[in-house]
Formats: C-alpha cells, structure tokens, sequence
C-alpha cells in the first residue's frame, strides 16, 4: 500500500513539472530502465534483485553546454530481495557539441521502502539523500540509450536505503504543432 502512494505521487508531481508538452519543446524527458537493486536497512543488506526504474526530467531552457533541470524517479524492485523507492533530485548535465556522450549526475532526495524476513515480514520506510550519475548517449533527436547509470538513496543508520546500476532508453518530448 506505501508503495503504491508513493507512485502515486510521483505521478500527480510528474504532471506538476511536467504540464504542458507543447510549451517545453525538448526539455522534457521520459525513461525507463532495467538493472540491478539493491535494498536493505541500516547495516543490514539484501541480496541484488532484478528492478525496473521509469521517471521524467525537466530540463531549464539554458543557452548552455551545461544543463540543469530536475529529475523525478520511481523504482520497483522485485521478489524477495525486493522494495521501491520514489525520489526527485536536480539534475545537472552536460550536453557536448558534436560527441552524442551526455554525462549527467543528480543530488536530491526520497522516500525508500522494504521489507525484511526476520521470522516475521516487517516494513521499514524511511527517507534519504539520492545521489546518482550516467551516460546517456544520444542516438537521435528522440531517443537517447542510457548506456549506465549507477544511484544510491541512503538515510541514517536504521533506515532503509537502495542501490542502484542500470540501463535503458530516453524519449524526448517534442513541441506539438507547427515551430515558431
């Protein structure tokens, strides 16, 4: 049930960032990546299961190479070494003029739940700081492969926390109707 309030969240905030395609052209992005998760609290770890990570960015119009936009994120890890997290983050990149690399990296915060199998199946969920960085590598004006991208979300000593390495695709929004 946290879970699911948790992505449902991150849904009503996605369409808060995120209200109108039309008016941001291509600074708004969606993706969805598979990977490897790893959950656990305080000292205490699981083994690394397998986990799908989807979200948005919103990228600021900044005449730049660098960007600075803000991301938001959930993540569903499953089986028995599984949780989910939700997290939001700033985002900052780097946007090469004829290389495709686009080296990124975030710092924000969220929300991390599991459970642990201790004779007895007990919650725990709890806050922490997110800090994640990758490679996106752009292939054309809609798509970018996220070639790796490696997080953790991580509180204090007896709350939860999840690591994170994946890889996936980007799709960028474009303007709709005719360009000025």
């Amino acid at each position: 049930m946290i879970l699911v309030r948790c992505f449902t969240s991150l849904l009503v905030l996605l369409f808060l960032i995120f209200p109108k395609q039309n008016a941001v052209a291509q600074t708004t992005s969606i993706y969805g990546s598979i990977g490897l998760v790893n959950y656990g609290v305080g000292s205490f770890s699981k083994g690394d299961t397998g986990g799908l990570i989807g979200g948005g960015f919103y990228n600021f119009p900044i005449e730049s190479r660098l960007t600075a936009g803000i991301d938001v994120r959930g993540s569903f890890g499953v089986g028995s070494g599984g949780g989910g997290l939700g997290a939001a983050a700033l985002r900052i990149g780097f946007v090469p003029e004829r290389v495709p690399l686009r080296p990124y990296f975030q710092l924000g915060g969220g929300v991390v739940t599991t459970t642990l199998q201790n004779g007895q199946s007990v919650r725990h969920t709890s806050g922490g700081v997110e800090f994640a960085g990758g490679l996106d590598i752009r292939l054309n004006d809609s798509f970018d492969l996220r070639a790796v991208e490696l997080g953790a979300i991580a509180g204090g000593n007896q709350s939860a926390g999840s690591a994170f390495l994946d890889g996936g695709i980007v799709y960028h929004l474009h303007r709709l109707g005719p360009k000025h």
